[in-house]
């Protein structure tokens, strides 16, 4: 039984994921060939996730189970790395290198900055916070 609450947990955090994926997709959708949506979502996942983490749980209090829906349900079905492999594929097949070449830098790139600055500001928002509990 306490399988199937996770699974249903990851299954609503997935529902809400993809729908938000969906949405950006058309909100950014371009004529250039580009994969905006792609890259806004998997850009931003990489900066809430680790921020979700190590904030969120901390200072909420946030049980496993709803850090398991929000990362791996919600986070987990916004972001996508098969439709970045896709995108790729369909800008190398494409021949349009420097978009490719863009695209590829941009992500990994920008995904691991991403990443480090949701640690940072994690830890700086937590800082804050533990400054303010200290004047009380």
């Amino acid at each position: 039984m306490q399988k199937l609450k996770t699974f249903l947990i990851i299954f609503i955090g997935a529902f809400i994921g993809s729908n938000l994926r969906y949405g950006e997709s058309l909100l950014f959708k371009t004529s250039s060939g580009f994969p905006y949506g792609t890259l806004v979502a998997n850009l931003s996942g990489a900066l809430i996730l680790p921020f979700l983490i190590h904030y969120l749980q901390d200072r909420f209090h946030l049980s496993s189970k709803m850090i398991l829906a929000l990362s791996t349900g919600l986070l987990g079905s916004y972001t996508t790395f098969s439709t970045f492999t896709a995108d790729t594929y369909r800008l190398y097949q494409s021949g349009s290198w420097i978009m490719l070449i863009t695209y590829l830098t941009i992500t990994i790139v920008g995904g691991f900055i991403c990443a480090l600055l949701g640690n940072y500001l994690a830890a700086s928002r937590a800082f804050v916070d533990y400054a303010e509990r200290g004047k009380d």
